[in-house]
């Protein structure tokens, strides 16, 4: 089939005009020194006019990567489900507590899912590996030998019930430990099918999973456990899935700190694993920690989180990790099944404004590939979930995540960076990163612009000089209040969430010290026609 292209060609050469005027302007300004012996700038972006730190602009033309619809994706724990033993939230004391089930059938946090809706529902974790679940009802609440806790058909269910009133796909894992071996140490299927016999026959929309959670640590599994085994019993896995659930993606390595050990050198590596499955995933997925929270031994404190060494830490592990996806896996999308502001339920800074930075500045950096996906960990669990478990109170991540949502389209655009700029145009503290407008017409574009300087206010123009900006703010980096355009963010109390309007902005567009401003410009860009 043949498109039409003649409007939309129209409007991208619009769109170069207006951005050749703005660099007339810069010439202007720097005209009379390039007379008289300046630097020869030749073959280099157009600098900013005076007063502007960077001209947002892109190549309209085409479409470097297009996201999987249900990108920005999120986690709830096993144990939130079942119940039992989870990072308790700093204010509450240190370590871990026994917890109760989460409460799916809450209408204030269905009513704040379904603003992050559509997404992916990742229900694995830790817990998961020594999870059984009681398909006939006989447990009694009492794990069988081998287990660590109990999943009711019950709970299960409302998994189900939870995703499609949010616009929910559920992923998941299965237990590996003793529990489900046999006298030889092989892994045997009946929990696993029971589980996809159970969700096929009660419409709970599992659509993918890992074989189980972390196996690189070999956390829940038997002492000794190596990749040769992972791979013969990767390989009943299989089979069986292919008898209960054949459109079931099975997503693997699932593995972390292959690149900066955080925790521990793991004792089985993704590339053993990759070798011992041979191509038998249909995803290549990893975990990605930028450091390991004080809980956990960090001595790194606040201080870290608006720096680009902080904030880059990200793509070393998505580089490597590439690398082994095009060897073993070419062409699969890539899934960060986990990843948050630390490890170990999160620091006391992941509840507070000042993790809006990172949030979104990785969203921005991970947006590369087809059909990739990146969850955050939690939604509403310890110092680093969405929400905050007790009444489920929107945590500044929380909005940002809404308007990601709402204004970033998986279309993902090239965005032509001033020279000297890194990943995304990062330089001097100021990210910009580039996607269609979802559901808009005439080829609009919203550029995610994140200011990480801690003092600096930064300026940024559109090449048409209009548009429509959504300015996130703090009242300060360590509190919880969030400002869109200089209004606190709240939700009502059944979590209807309220109407979150732009504002519009004819030239320039400054951002303050520590912000992100989500600027959609409607002038048409080609490949978002």
């Amino acid at each position: 089939m043949i498109r039409r292209r003649s409007r939309a060609r129209t409007r991208t050469r619009t769109h170069r005009r207006a951005h050749a005027l703005l660099a007339v302007l810069a010439g202007l300004a720097i005209g009379l020194a390039a007379c008289s012996g300046g630097d020869d700038t030749s073959g280099e972006p157009d600098p900013a006019p005076p007063g502007v730190d960077r001209v947002l602009a892109v190549d309209g033309d085409r479409v470097v990567a297009t996201l999987d619809e249900r990108y920005q994706s999120y986690n709830i724990e096993m144990v939130e489900v079942t119940g039992g033993q989870f990072w308790q939230p700093y204010d509450a004391g240190p370590g871990k507590v026994i917890r109760p089930p989460i409460d799916l059938a809450s209408e204030r946090l269905r009513n704040l899912a379904r603003g992050l809706g559509p997404a992916y529902i990742r229900v694995s974790g830790t817990w998961a590996n020594r999870t059984y679940f009681d398909a006939d009802g006989t447990a009694g609440g009492v794990p069988p030998g081998g287990f660590g806790g109990v999943l009711t058909t019950d709970q299960w269910a409302g998994v189900g019930e939870f995703a499609r009133a949010v616009d929910g796909l559920v992923v998941t894992s299965f237990a590996s430990d003793v529990g489900v071996r046999d006298a030889r140490g092989v892994w045997l299927d009946d929990q696993a099918r029971a589980l996809l016999r159970y969700s096929v026959d009660h419409d709970v929309p599992v659509v993918a999973a890992e074989f189980y959670n972390e196996p690189g640590f070999n956390i829940g599994a038997p002492a000794g456990y190596d990749a040769a085994q992972y791979g013969r019993d990767f390989k009943r896995l299989k089979a069986m899935v292919a008898e209960v659930m054949p459109d079931l993606k099975l997503a693997g390595p699932g593995s972390a700190d292959d690149v900066t050990p955080i925790v521990a050198e793991p004792p089985i590596r993704s590339t053993d694993i990759l070798e011992a499955v041979d191509g038998g995933f249909d995803v290549f997925s990893y975990h990605f920690y930028p450091k390991v929270s004080a809980r956990c031994g960090s001595k790194e404190g606040p201080e870290i989180a608006l720096t680009g060494d902080y904030l880059s830490r990200v793509e070393t592990d998505q580089r490597y990790y590439r690398k082994v996806r095009d060897r073993y896996m070419p062409g699969a999308p890539m899934w960060v099944t986990e990843t948050a502001q630390a490890a170990c339920g999160g620091d006391r800074w992941a509840a507070q404004y000042r993790d809006v930075i990172r949030y979104i500045d990785t969203l921005g950096r991970l947006a590369d590939g087809d059909g990739d996906v990146v969850f955050h960990n939690t939604l509403a669990a310890s110092d680093y979930g969405l929400l905050d478990e007790d009444g489920f109170r929107p945590r500044p991540d929380y909005w940002a995540a809404v308007l990601w949502h709402r204004l970033m389209g998986p279309e993902v655009l090239a965005v032509e960076a001033p020279p000297g700029a890194g990943t995304g145009g990062a330089t001097s503290g100021l990210g910009v990163y580039a996607q269609c407008t979802p559901g808009a017409k005439g080829g609009s574009v919203t550029y995610a612009v994140v200011n990480s300087s801690a003092t600096e206010e930064r300026t940024v123009a559109t090449a048409s000089d209009a548009a429509t900006v959504y300015l996130l703010t703090g009242e300060s980096l360590d509190g919880e209040a969030i400002e869109l355009n200089g209004r606190r963010l709240t939700a009502a109390a059944d979590g209807t969430l309220p109407a979150l309007r732009g504002r519009s902005a004819r030239g320039p567009v400054t951002l303050p010290p520590a912000s992100v401003a989500f600027v959609v410009e409607r002038a048409g860009a080609e490949a978002c026609a």
